[in-house]
């Protein structure tokens, strides 16, 4: 049940994070057209390009983190027995879990304290911005969980290897 859950929400993460990379690189080939063919600047496209690439970062991490993609020297842990590699494992997963559930906390409390602080050009709340704290960390926490239901499966190396 988990894991199917943790497969539809990567799949959602990766065209959203699709669409916003898009949406970046669209808004801006519009800001370099506007800027030198028209000599005239769109006062907006900059911030929004920030925004959007700050909710892409975080999407981009929660992918990297369900495909086990971030560096990490893995050399010792192979080493080990078994046991002791899932062991080791655990560990780190513990503390991601311990990680994000802090990032989670206060995510939610930075996004909801600024609810009421506009954005400079485009005229909406911070909050939408900083919701891509907790939303990401909250997605990070489910495939945590998934990680180490699938490291204590019997005979599963993957999540100590990070392969597939």
């Amino acid at each position: 049940m988990l894991e199917k859950t943790a497969r539809i929400l990567e799949h959602m993460v990766n065209r959203i994070a699709t669409v916003l990379f898009s949406v970046i690189f669209i808004t801006m080939l519009l800001q370099i057209f506007f800027r030198y063919m028209l000599d005239s600047p769109l006062v907006w496209t900059e911030e929004l390009c920030r925004y959007l690439f700050i909710w892409t970062c975080f999407l981009g991490w929660t992918i990297a983190l369900r495909r086990k993609s971030h560096i990490r020297i893995s050399y010792f842990i192979e080493l080990l027995p078994y046991s002791l590699g899932k062991m080791v494992t655990f560990v780190f997963q513990l503390l991601i879990f311990v990680f994000l559930i802090q990032l989670l906390r206060y995510g939610i409390a930075m996004t909801a304290r600024s609810f009421s602080v506009p954005t400079i050009t485009l005229f909406f709340s911070w909050a939408y911005v900083y919701l891509a704290v907790p939303l990401s960390a909250a997605i990070m926490l489910l495939y945590s969980v998934v990680d180490v239901i699938d490291l204590f499966r019997e005979g599963s190396w993957k999540s100590v290897k990070g392969e597939e």
